[in-house]
């Protein structure tokens, strides 16, 4: 096995031919490979952790335990793992390979249109959903942390410091566990973390996607802990005027200090955001709008803002596009029947009409 800074890759790790390198962190590499019978193609994480790395027991028995539990959320919006295997001493895990961005390289050029954050806060919430339904937490809610699909899905991964009933507490008591600027205020508390620590990462998700900002994005280490322990956060009307209040709202909600205050679950969030969409006639299919605004990211420079992006797309589905100019064809059919009864009872007054009238009652006379 080649070390994780040289280029050369091997042939083959087990059952599964290796293509390219996909990326490398810090616990290891994540490589595209397929399986060489089923020819799936896979992304195949390897657990390397670096050099002098101390707690390698205990970051192995949380890979492990986080490939098993993961194989059990079977979820459109979950990343999938197919397998997790040893070969020559090292762990590898191979993973459902998913074709899009992750939503820190959507919202790199700006913020997102406001129907494609909605739609990225439902997905994202439904993946939620169906984790905490099945014990597990995730802990590190991010926009690094969710892709949206060019088959226009929104996928929930990198469960890596998962923990819940299935995956055992294996983290000492009191390190900090999460990504500072998206982690929960009960956490840097060292608390019992729950479901609801989730919330608050969902909430900086939308946060960020809809003001293009990251919370406490201008303040230093120390300043986003002392700020996120206070709940001093900036008005996201600050960075986002556009934004609704309703919807402001409800993404504060997620982002409140005290966890009682937040919404009680990813069920009860995904019904807010799902009735804001209706009132404010965001409506229409998931997957076709986020295909064609991936698609329109794909096309578009390296450079260009998402607001020129969004322009493109348009920020509402078709069909709301659709009873809008049927709206517009109504409005100018009214206008032309009040122009019409104006023009009629001003030739009326003028007496422009008298000879037409007076020749009717001849006519009529004889």
């Amino acid at each position: 096995m080649a070390a994780s800074g040289e280029l050369k890759l091997p042939a083959t790790i087990g059952a599964y031919k290796v293509q390219r390198l996909l990326g490398q962190g810090g616990m290891g590499e994540v490589y595209l490979a397929e399986h060489a019978e089923l020819e799936r193609p896979v992304a195949l994480k390897r657990f390397a952790p670096p050099p002098g790395f101390k707690d390698v027991k205990a970051a192995k028995e949380r890979f492990l335990r986080e490939g098993k539990a993961l194989a059990k959320l079977q979820h459109q919006g979950i990343v999938a793992v197919h397998d997790l295997f040893e070969v020559r001493g090292d762990w590898f895990m191979a993973m459902e390979l998913v074709d899009g961005h992750d939503v820190a390289d959507l919202v790199e050029r700006g913020p997102l249109p406001m129907d494609v954050v909605c739609l990225i806060g439902l997905g994202l919430a439904e993946a939620l959903e169906h984790a905490h339904s099945h014990g597990i937490i995730h802990r590190d809610v991010k926009v690094a942390n969710v892709m949206v699909s060019r088959q226009g899905q929104v996928k929930l991964m990198d469960f890596g410091i998962a923990r819940g009933e299935v995956l055992e507490r294996i983290t000492q008591t009191g390190i900090l566990v999460g990504t500072p600027k998206y982690i929960a205020p009960e956490a840097l508390q060292s608390k019992e973390q729950t479901p609801l620590g989730d919330i608050y990462g969902l909430g900086a998700v939308m946060y960020h996607c809809l003001g293009g900002k990251r919370l406490f994005h201008n303040l230093g280490q120390q300043g986003v802990y002392k700020a996120i322990l206070e709940g001093n956060i900036i008005p996201l009307r600050k960075h986002a005027p556009h934004v609704p209040r309703s919807l402001r709202k409800i993404v504060h909600r997620c982002l409140a200090r005290k966890p009682e205050k937040r919404f009680q679950s990813a069920a009860e969030f995904h019904r807010e955001l799902d009735l804001f969409m209706a009132e404010a006639g965001l409506f229409g299919s998931a997957a076709p709008r986020l295909k064609a605004f991936v698609k329109s990211f794909d096309e578009a420079g390296p450079d260009q803002e998402m607001d020129s992006v969004e322009i493109s797309v348009g920020m509402l589905p078709q069909p709301t596009r659709r009873w809008v100019r049927r709206l517009v064809w109504i409005g100018i059919g009214v206008l032309l029947v009040a122009l019409g009864a104006f023009g009629f009872w001003g030739a009326l007054r003028l007496g422009w009409l008298d000879p037409v009238l007076e020749a009717m009652h001849m006519g009529g006379g004889g």
